[in-house]
């Protein structure tokens, strides 16, 4: 199996589910969903036409624009090894760097015939845009597209070039959405590349979980980042591929992103799409605290993922699903004891309370204005009554009865 040929064959096959659906509710069929991948290489995807007009499930789940006060990646340069990226896309403009094609040595990896990288790199970094309600996770990221595949050209040699290639060009965080069930030493040798230089490596833990549940690379090598997907309702996706080497999960069921050309969006499914999630997350984080390693990365991103309730780490959950909030925000004692942390999370700035206004005051003065006449008048009242019974008593106690029980009752 090439190294591509998971997510090319899982791409086929989701397409035709979504179109099956796509028959059904209007509302599907709004939103477009991913074409299958060309046959031959000269033939390119249409743009996506629509849009879609409301923030996406997985992006209303992990809600990470809740910490891009404190975060949006900005400065943090992340590769997309993959079929290129489309620097003419709308929500991507400006931020994708031209990259390297490591199958044509005179090529660029800035445009994208296939879709499937600017999908990924949609994810991790889109802007976000009036016209729609889809953003990235990380929208200020710098975008590194590193072309390792093709329609019928995808070799497992060129997904080793192509991290090697993401490392040289100084990118600090890899998306790897592909992966192959045979161990590579060339592969293997590309990832510790990428661990000894600090860059973590994030990679899709593969769709076959119905087929087997082989053993996938690079996701399964021990410095790599493996990521599974779930549904809406945070449960796996039975595609999803399970297993030791399993870190994290993420949305990867039924979410949206971009194509090239835009200025619309896509749908699919597949564990392809979780590991951007994730690599979005950790940009977030890496920009915030911009010493970690790529080994101190991970660490922070399972530590402060939101854990199932079982052993951990889970072989289908891994650590459990990455949380942006928690993984910017948390201090971690043991990245202070290493230096790592860069300093204490700086909380948002406290509001003083506002000063009265003064009419505010005055109100409040007539009413205990009110309150004070009020209390005089019932006092006066109850003098007026009071005074006369005890004139007539002569002030002397009023009578006392006692009850053959013994009782008094006054």
């Amino acid at each position: 199996m090439n190294a591509f040929g998971t997510v090319t064959r899982s791409l086929v096959v989701v397409t035709v589910v979504l179109a099956a659906q796509a028959a059904g509710p209007a509302a599907m069929a709004d939103r477009g969903t991913a074409p299958p991948l060309p046959s031959g290489p000269t033939t390119c995807l249409s743009p996506p036409s629509v849009s879609e007009p409301e923030v996406p499930w997985g992006q209303r789940q992990l809600a990470p624009d809740r910490v891009w006060h404190l975060s949006r990646g900005k400065g943090i340069t992340v590769a997309v090894v993959d079929t290129g990226v489309d620097a003419g896309t709308p929500q991507l403009a400006g931020r994708v760097l031209t990259g390297t094609d490591v199958l044509d040595p005179h090529g660029k990896a800035n445009t994208d015939c296939y879709g499937h990288g600017t999908f990924v790199a949609g994810i991790i970094g889109a802007a976000p845009d009036p016209g729609t309600g889809f953003a990235g996770v990380a929208p200020d990221v710098t975008i590194l597209p590193i072309r390792a595949a093709t329609g019928q050209n995808n070799p497992t040699g060129a997904l080793a070039d192509g991290i090697r290639a993401a490392v040289d060009r100084q990118a600090r965080i890899i998306n790897v959405s592909a992966s192959t069930s045979a161990p590579s030493p060339e592969l293997r040798a590309a990832i510790d590349y990428a661990a000894a230089r600090g860059v973590l490596v994030v990679a899709s833990a593969a769709n076959g979980a119905k087929e087997g549940d082989p053993v996938t690379y690079p996701a399964a090598y021990p410095s790599v980042l493996a990521v599974g997907a779930i549904d809406s309702s945070g449960a796996r996706a039975d595609f999803s591929q399970t297993g030791g080497y399993l870190g994290l999960v993420a949305p990867g069921v039924d979410v949206i992103s971009i194509g090239p050309g835009g200025p619309g969006q896509w749908q699919s499914s597949g564990t392809s799409y979780s590991a951007p999630f994730v690599t979005g997350v950790a940009a977030l984080v890496l920009a915030y605290h911009p010493g970690l390693s790529g080994e101190q990365l991970r660490h922070r991103l399972e530590a402060t993922a939101d854990h199932p309730p079982a052993r951990l780490p889970d072989p289908g959950l891994g650590w459990g699903t990455v949380n942006p909030m928690a993984a910017v925000t948390t201090v971690l004692p043991e990245e202070e004891a290493q230096g790592a942390q860069g300093g204490m999370v700086t909380p948002p700035p406290v509001r003083p309370p506002a000063p009265p206004r003064h009419d505010d005051l005055a109100i409040g003065i007539v009413v205990a204005g009110l309150f004070v006449v009020a209390g005089f008048a019932f006092a006066v009242r109850l003098a007026w009554r009071l005074v006369p019974a005890g004139r007539r008593r002569r002030w002397r106690p009023a009578r006392v009865a006692w009850h053959g029980s013994g009782e008094r009752d006054g």
